[in-house]
C-alpha cells in the first residue's frame, strides 16, 4: 500500500501476503499480514504482484527464473503477474472507496498447436518429446512499474507443457511461459522427437512481448516443419472486490 500518487510505502505495509483459495475469489490476508487504511482516511494506492516472494521490495529488482520443465503443477510458480491500482476514478482508495483490480501477465506465452502430416506415417505425438532450445530463462522485473528490468539471459532448453486436451482439430497442443525477449532467425529452435526421428522448427526473427500469447500452428512433415502464427492478448486475471483488509 502506497500513498496516493506516489511510490512511497504507506504506514508500514510493504510486501504483505494475501491468498485466494481457488484463484477465482477475493484475496484475504495471511494471519499477521493484514493491511489497514490510514486512520486519517487519506487516499492510498496498491501495487500487487504474484507469486508472493519473501523479502521482495519495491526498490529491489525482482528476480524471475523460467522453469525448464513446464507442467500444470510447475507453471503457476513463475507465472509473474502484476497490478497497480489507484481506483477507477483515480482518486485512490480509502475505507469507503474500492474497485475491481485486474492482474496483467508480465511474461509471454508460446502455444504450439501441432498436427502430423500423412507423410510421417502411423506415428503419433503421445510419446513425443518436445524441446525448445535457445530461449532465455533468467531476468529481473521492476515491481514499481511491472516491466522487465534487466536483460534476459541464460539460454536453456525448455520442455513445454502438453495440454491434456489439444485444441480442436489438432493432434497435440503444447505451451510454455517464456520471458519477453527478441530473437534473430534461428536463435530459437524447437525439436519434435517422434519415435527415432527428430523434426526441427527453426523459429524466424521474433519479438515476444509481455502480456501476449503467441499461437503457432505447426504441421510436422517428412520434408519440413510448416508453421503459421498469430498473436493474441494474454487475458488478464480479474478479481472482484477489494484485495485488502480494512
Amino acid at each position: 500500500m502506497v500513498d496516493h500518487g506516489t511510490e512511497h510505502i504507506a504506514e508500514i505495509y510493504s510486501n504483505r501476503q494475501f491468498r485466494t483459495t481457488t484463484g477465482k475469489e477475493n484475496f484475504s490476508p495471511v494471519i499477521g499480514q493484514e493491511i489497514y487504511y490510514p486512520m486519517d482516511n487519506s487516499p492510498v494506492d496498491f501495487i500487487s504482484y504474484y507469486p508472493y516472494t519473501d523479502g521482495a521490495a519495491l526498490d529491489t529488482p525482482f528476480p524471475v527464473t523460467i522453469g525448464t520443465a513446464q507442467t500444470d503443477a510447475t507453471q503457476p510458480a513463475f507465472d509473474l503477474m502484476w497490478a497497480k491500482a489507484n481506483n477507477d476514478n483515480g482518486k485512490g482508495y480509502n475505507k469507503v472507496r474500492n474497485a475491481t483490480v485486474a492482474f496483467g501477465h508480465c511474461l509471454s506465452k508460446l502455444t504450439m498447436n501441432c498436427k502430423l502430416d500423412a507423410s510421417v506415417g502411423v506415428a503419433n505425438l503421445d510419446g513425443a518429446k518436445v524441446t525448445i532450445h535457445g530461449m532465455n530463462t533468467v531476468s529481473t522485473f521492476d515491481l514499481k512499474t511491472g516491466k522487465q528490468h534487466g536483460t534476459p539471459e541464460n539460454p536453456a532448453d525448455i520442455t513445454p507443457r502438453k495440454l491434456a486436451t489439444p485444441t480442436a482439430n489438432f493432434d497435440a497442443t503444447y505451451d510454455a511461459i517464456i520471458l519477453p525477449a527478441g530473437y534473430s532467425a534461428g536463435a530459437v529452435t524447437v525439436d519434435f522427437e517422434i519415435g527415432s526421428d527428430t523434426y526441427t522448427w527453426n523459429v524466424d526473427t521474433v519479438t515476444f512481448e509481455a502480456g501476449n500469447e503467441y499461437i503457432y500452428e505447426v504441421e510436422i512433415t517428412r520434408s519440413n516443419v510448416k508453421v503459421t502464427g498469430t498473436i493474441n492478448p494474454w487475458n488478464p486475471v480479474t478479481h472482484q472486490g477489494p484485495v485488502y483488509a480494512e
